[in-house]
């Protein structure tokens, strides 16, 4: 008996002293367990429809609230220290000497103070540029690489949502995915269905991102060859009825809208109902520039 109390206070004193340990090294009980995509099938598991109550939250650009700009490491880890789990989404695009670099726009003067194309200038010439904040300000946040985010996001708690631009290399945006660690716990979003098949020949594991746009897209996704449980589906942005996401719920795949741009630039007391509005009509995941703002409203519940 005396054994049996000992060993009941040794558990309890460990529990005590691991919520210490994650409380100091800014990681909740819910990320260090269910958010550990370190197996190969693990993250396909957890993105299914089923899983979850509350939608799952996808930070668009990683996120641009507290004046920080998107596309920034700063932001990113902003998120990743007040978000359960994120969905981390960035975009890549390649410099004039093919280094990937996390920038949204191939146009430098529409996110930070310098002017050309991201494209056509070599990362000596860019990589001490500042990024524009929501507003149009310059901040001291430079662009990132795409090796700088990888290396930050190897051993985190997160998922990674990879929006490779269309015209950047697919094949060495896998290959540094892989050299990184971090292909089990991304998602890459593809333009295309053929781009889809491409990146399932170079990494049948990966997951991928395709838009379900309508029932004839839906079919022609269900023919493409490409495992149903590889796949994120992204829905349009206006709400569908009930029975679109329904249909993907039932090839058990997970959906994700985005309210970036549009339900994100109201005030809280207009975009809260629409918020659950979406999230009673079917999407399991809300894409939004306001990751932080999202989660405490479906925390309420």
């Amino acid at each position: 008996m005396e054994l049996l109390i000992i060993s009941m206070k040794v558990n309890y004193f460990s529990g005590k002293l691991l919520c210490l340990l994650l409380a100091v090294s800014g990681i909740t009980a819910a990320q260090s367990t269910s958010c550990n995509f370190n197996e190969s099938n693990s993250l396909k598991a957890y993105l299914k429809p089923s899983k979850h109550t509350v939608p799952l939250i996808m930070a668009h650009q990683g996120g641009t609230e507290n004046g920080l700009p998107g596309n920034s490491m700063a932001t990113f880890k902003n998120t990743y220290e007040k978000v359960d789990c994120v969905l981390l989404e960035f975009d890549i695009r390649m410099t004039a000497d093919s280094l990937l670099v996390i920038s949204h726009d191939n146009e430098l003067e529409l996110r930070t103070n310098g002017s050309g194309l991201l494209n056509q200038q070599s990362w000596e010439k860019v990589k001490d540029l500042k990024l524009k904040d929501s507003n149009g300000k310059i901040t001291k946040y430079p662009i990132p690489t795409f090796q700088e985010v990888l290396q930050w996001s190897h051993d985190k708690s997160l998922i990674l949502i990879v929006d490779k631009k269309p015209e950047t290399d697919l094949a060495k945006t896998i290959s540094l995915l892989r050299k990184t660690n971090n292909l089990n716990k991304s998602v890459l979003i593809c333009y295309s269905l053929t781009e889809a098949q491409t990146a399932h020949k170079l990494a049948p594991e990966l997951m991928l991102a395709v838009g379900f746009n309508s029932p004839a897209h839906i079919a022609a996704i269900e023919k493409s060859g490409i495992p149903l449980e590889n796949l994120l589906a992204l829905t349009p942005r206006d709400l569908q009825e009930k029975t679109f996401y329904q249909k993907i719920h039932d090839m058990n795949i997970i959906s994700s809208l985005g309210t970036n741009g549009n339900v994100d630039t109201l005030q809280i007391t207009a975009s809260k109902p629409l918020y659950q509005k979406i999230s009673k009509s079917g999407p399991d995941i809300i894409c939004t520039d306001n990751p932080i703002l999202v989660q405490s409203i479906f925390k309420e519940f």
